[in-house]
């Protein structure tokens, strides 16, 4: 247990003015809002960090807080305790009711038998429940799921909540007011405990994602183009400028008529992007990103029979080697090239990306793959090809273009970040780990604010915090 601090606290250092201290600095570097009248939420969630930090004094614990530079592991720490995590299993049935009743089946319909790829994002995750429950969900309603790309992207700032969910083993707690069927036909009892179907499991990406200060959306996280962004009662805790950017960034996040699930309790007070409008239903309402939509009025929701088709793995299988692909020739070293803009109007790098934003992937792949032969020692179009690649669920051939970019320059931190992601997607620990230590050691070179080339704005500082995060779920397994 650390000892109590030193410093004595006197009339100007009163435990409301400490909290007050506090709740300024905790906006300013987690972006949480404690205004007045919520300093005894603030009071209580600093208190069970307290003792994880190992003092036995709340005041103590604030006092160590103001006057210690954080690192982000202890920041995040910190907005575990200060953010309630309390989710169950299709939580809101009238939200999953309406997914399945009016807005999957429209984006299915519309896809079937052309672009089969559905992406989804569950923002503040916590410990893993709704992600999990959009994965049900779809195997309930896609019968052919393994000729489908599904990508599930499920993040938090919670290292320790991130654990727990990848761990996909719950308690009964997690299932109450949730379908007798899910639990039974979903789960394996293991004790008292319940652990989530391999294959279920297998469609949700877990990643540390801080809404407040990470860059979205952006390729290097994965959270561009998405279909429907899920973010519940995390806009609660924010101020309402922070609120209103977390808003507009998710809104650039998704695809032209992508939908944007709240909490109804965190939209009033928000201002809306332009291009994001409310569409109501019956108990809820959902935003939708483009022109604006009548309202709609869903049939009655029924829940069908569990489907017995057997999903195909998103973004995450492959044998990492593409069929009858040879090792290429490694060229000599060469500087890595900046990705520029043709000039005379043709494709070029910044269409692909433009592309693959509005999830037009095999436009973007096809543009990539124009560009490259005019610059084919440069790393950087094949990092932007293999990240389309991914996008597509091509994951062993974009882990083969991701090792040719690093035959071509050894030093491309941000191509063995990918790759070592990649790598531990598919249960390649060995290979993984031995790129995400390379990357870390190529960051460690930077500055801690500088951003390397293809990071996206993405701090070399930020980038070693979430590849200690991904070895820490690493060692778990």
């Amino acid at each position: 247990m650390r000892g109590l601090s030193s410093h004595t606290t006197g009339a100007a250092g009163s435990r409301s003015a400490l909290l007050a201290q506090l709740s300024g600095f905790v906006e300013t570097c987690l972006g949480l809002h404690f205004p007045p009248e919520r300093l005894g939420d603030l009071e209580r969630g600093v208190g069970s960090a307290a003792g994880e930090f190992g003092f036995s004094t709340i005041d103590s614990c604030i006092e160590w807080l103001l006057a210690t530079a954080l690192s982000r592991r202890q920041i995040e720490t910190l907005a575990s305790h200060l953010t309630v995590g309390e989710t169950y299993f299709f939580r809101d049935r009238r939200v999953f009711d309406i997914l399945e009743t009016q807005v999957l089946p429209a984006i299915i319909e519309s896809r079937r038998g052309r672009d089969q790829h559905l992406r989804i994002w569950s923002a503040a995750c916590s410990s893993g429940e709704e992600p999990y429950s959009l994965a049900i969900l779809l195997t309930r309603m896609i019968p052919d799921l393994k000729d489908w790309i599904i990508s599930i992207l499920a993040t938090d700032i919670s290292p320790l909540s991130l654990k727990k969910a990848d761990e996909g083993i719950y308690g009964e707690w997690s299932f109450r007011d949730t379908p007798r069927w899910v639990k039974e036909g979903c789960f394996k009892q293991r004790a008292d405990k319940f652990e989530i179907n391999p294959r279920i499991k297998r469609m949700v990406t877990f990643s540390c994602l801080n809404l407040a200060e990470d860059p979205y959306p952006a390729i290097i996280n994965a959270t561009n183009a998405m279909d429907i962004i899920f973010c519940r009662n995390v806009l609660i805790y924010f101020s309402r400028d922070r609120a209103d950017a977390v808003i507009r960034n998710l809104s650039r996040c998704l695809v032209d008529g992508g939908w944007l699930v709240v909490s109804p309790v965190e939209v009033p007070g928000t201002v809306a992007p332009p291009l994001l409008h409310p569409v109501r239903f019956p108990g809820a309402v959902l935003y939708r990103k483009g022109a604006m939509t009548e309202d709609v009025i869903p049939r009655p929701a029924t829940l069908p029979a569990m489907a017995v088709a057997r999903p195909k793995p998103a973004a995450l299988g492959g044998s990492g080697k593409a069929p009858g692909t040879a090792r290429p020739v490694r060229p000599k070293k060469k500087p890595q090239v900046p990705v520029t803009a043709a000039g005379d109007g043709g494709p070029s790098p910044q269409q692909a990306r433009r592309l693959a934003d509005q999830g037009r992937l095999a436009e973007a792949l096809a543009v990539c793959e124009a560009v490259i032969p005019a610059d084919k020692l440069n790393p950087a179009l094949y990092y932007l090809q293999a990240t389309i690649l991914q996008e597509m669920g091509r994951t062993g051939e974009a882990v083969v273009v991701l090792q040719r970019a690093l035959y071509i320059d050894q030093e491309f931190a941000i191509a063995h970040f990918a790759l070592g992601h990649l790598l531990q997607g598919q249960g390649r620990h060995r290979e993984a780990g031995k790129h995400l230590a390379k990357a870390c050691s190529l960051l460690q070179g930077l500055g801690h604010d500088e951003v390397p080339p293809e990071a996206e704005g993405m701090s070399a500082g930020r980038l070693i915090e979430l590849i200690q995060a991904m070895q820490g779920l690493e060692g778990r397994g």
